[in-house]
């Protein structure tokens, strides 16, 4: 097994230095994340967070996903599927020769600071608590959960996650750990 090395680090900006250098190859990662889920108005768990263990991939081609499946379900050649990307509220990053980085910021305000990992899930465990570190229940948030946007079963799901909500990343032997990952992990241990 190879050995890892940890950084532990004091910035996002350090997490996103490395997302930059780590690469365009397709890989697989795995992160902690702690976000704040969009609830609708009346929701009386007021600051609940969202922990989260998530794995999934960088780096993915989202075209070449689509026309697979499309080619898939039809039955046909892959070169024979033309597929053109929609509209999306981001832009990616890229390398100096111009190749596209996992890394994304909002187009309408990339110089906001704000950058998004852009990966496929592959699986989630998430967990719910209050400021104060009480549970609370999934089942409990439901009603108050937006509804999902339906999406065509040709394309895959992608997630743009704030790095800044990053608690650890590991990719490509190296695990990027922010000083305030032990409280996250508390949050999944006691949940389990």
């Amino acid at each position: 097994m190879k050995d890892k090395t940890i950084v532990k680090i004091e910035s996002h900006l350090e997490m996103v230095g490395f997302i930059k250098t780590n690469g365009t190859q397709c890989r697989f990662v795995s992160m902690v994340s702690e976000t704040e889920p969009k609830l609708r108005a009346g929701c009386p768990f007021k600051g609940v967070r969202k922990v989260s263990r998530k794995r999934g991939m960088i780096n993915a081609n989202y075209n070449t996903a689509v026309r697979k499946r499309i080619a898939e379900r039809l039955g046909v050649e892959l070169k024979e599927v033309e597929y053109e990307n929609g509209q999306v509220w981001y832009k990616h990053l890229q390398t100096v020769d111009n190749k596209t980085l996992p890394l994304v910021v909002n187009k309408n305000t990339p110089d906001n600071g704000e950058y998004y990992l852009q990966y496929y899930p592959t699986a989630a465990e998430n967990v719910y608590q209050m400021p104060n570190g009480d549970p609370v229940e999934e089942s409990q948030l439901e009603p108050y959960f937006y509804k999902r946007t339906e999406r065509d079963n040709f394309k895959p799901v992608v997630i743009a996650i704030k790095v800044s909500n990053i608690k650890e990343l590991r990719a490509s032997g190296v695990i990027m750990q922010a000083e305030d990952l032990p409280e996250a992990e508390a949050a999944l241990s006691a949940a389990e």
